[in-house]
């Protein structure tokens, strides 16, 4: 077998099958470069080209002052995102959706994201959302009521782990009860910063039951769900949920009793892929904003883009992205090679994210006060970056996961023994 490209080039890897970094080693092939697939270069293009023709003009019609699209913009949107293959790509092709891995929509979220309401939904919400990837290891009944419907009318959903006792560390935080009562399970507790339960159709809430912590799909119209805004320095609000005694019915049950906390394990690490992957996109789109200000700006006589600290300031900026990037790409294709990937998610989403908010920032000092004008996207961009290091495991989590693994028991202070 002859393999041309790096593995990270490689589009989608086939499941089942020897790791293609097996076959590269076992054939004696070694570092052949990070050229993408001539496909994926290709839906990436498309994916930029439909960000700067459609998403960007249509944010910029709805004024300085929009905190999101437009109901009726938003819907046009989606109707031009479905007719360019470009709708629910994450999904699995059986039920709807573009079936593509974590690498490729590294790839894409990108691109998906060089706009102003980037977060928390790349595209805004024009790309549709996907459903919780936890649904996929439900039966054929949640397949049917939930899976299939997100993907075909464009519906919303939402993931309630955090608690008003945190959200690091669910195992000991989650409050909620899940009470099996006959053929039905009833849930009490309040979940806390939880992303579109507002305007969602249904979600999956993680609740504690006799066998451990659960995870239930729970319809938002159920007697007894409510929401209420929690006002935040981004424009678009989470909210706390409140479960007062909801019934739903048992098959509702996601997977097995006591499954939840191994289910989410799925979910964070595509969740902080993700994330990574928009704060790469949104950094990259503050730099090429910065310098085309730089080349054209001038000041005493020059252009900006004469001075060494602009030029250092852009040089630092880039590299870092570069790195962020690659950090993104790496753990995107190990968790589609079917390796464990949480730990690469976190040291791509901590890094990412906290690369992202410094180069919004620097950026804006370069634009100076063009940066903090509401006509351009950075501002709004370092507000949602803010919160973007607190959500999907925050940077201190997410440091001391990284720890852990490096240092080994002794982060918990007991002094480990060492070989003689």
């Amino acid at each position: 077998m002859q393999v041309e490209r790096h593995p990270l080039a490689v589009v989608r890897p086939t499941r089942g099958t020897v790791p293609i970094v097996r076959l590269l080693r076992g054939n004696g092939v070694t570092f052949a470069g990070f050229d993408l697939a001539p496909e994926l270069r290709d839906l990436r293009d498309l994916m930029a080209r439909f960000v700067r023709e459609q998403i960007v003009p249509a944010e910029r019609a709805a004024g300085a002052e929009a905190k999101e699209l437009p109901g009726g913009v938003l819907g046009e949107l989606r109707a031009k995102a479905r007719a360019a293959g470009l709708w629910c790509l994450e999904a699995p092709q059986e039920y709807g959706g573009g079936g593509l891995g974590a690498f490729e929509m590294a790839v894409l979220h990108e691109e998906a994201c060089k706009h102003k309401f980037a977060f928390p939904h790349a595209g805004g919400g024009v790309f549709g959302h996907s459903p919780p990837v936890v649904l996929y290891q439900g039966s054929e009944s949640l397949i049917e009521r939930f899976v299939r419907p997100t993907v075909e009318h464009g519906w919303t959903s939402f993931t309630a782990i955090a608690e008003s006792d945190g959200g690091t560390d669910p195992a000991r935080a989650i409050r909620t009860t899940a009470v099996r009562k006959g053929d039905s399970y009833v849930l009490t507790g309040r979940k806390m910063w939880i992303t579109n339960a507002d305007r969602a159709h249904y979600g999956v809430i993680y609740a504690r039951t006799s066998a451990g912590i659960s995870a239930f799909a729970v319809e938002t119209s159920s007697a007894g769900f409510r929401t209420r805004p929690i006002p935040v320095i981004r424009d678009h609000w989470p909210t706390e949920v409140v479960l007062d005694d909801v019934v739903v019915p048992a098959e509702n049950l996601i997977g097995d009793e006591g499954a939840g906390l191994s289910l989410a394990a799925g979910w964070l690490v595509r969740g902080r892929l993700g994330y990574a992957a928009r704060a790469v996109g949104i950094a990259a789109e503050a730099i090429r904003l910065a310098t085309e200000w730089a080349i054209d700006r001038e000041t005493f006589g020059a252009v900006l883009a004469s001075r060494q600290s602009v030029q250092w300031a852009i040089a630092d900026a880039q590299i870092s992205v570069n790195a962020a990037r690659w950090l993104t790409w790496e753990a995107a294709w190990r968790h589609d090679a079917g390796e464990d990937a949480r730990l690469a998610a976190a040291m791509a989403k901590l890094f990412a994210t906290e690369m992202a908010y410094k180069t919004v920032d620097a950026m804006m000092q370069i634009l100076g006060g063009m940066g903090v004008a509401r006509e351009l996207p950075l501002e709004h961009w370092l507000r949602d970056l803010r919160v973007a290091r607190l959500v999907e495991g925050s940077s201190e989590a997410l440091r001391m996961q990284v720890a852990r693994k490096v240092i080994g028991p002794a982060v918990s202070g007991k002094k480990a023994d060492r070989p003689a």
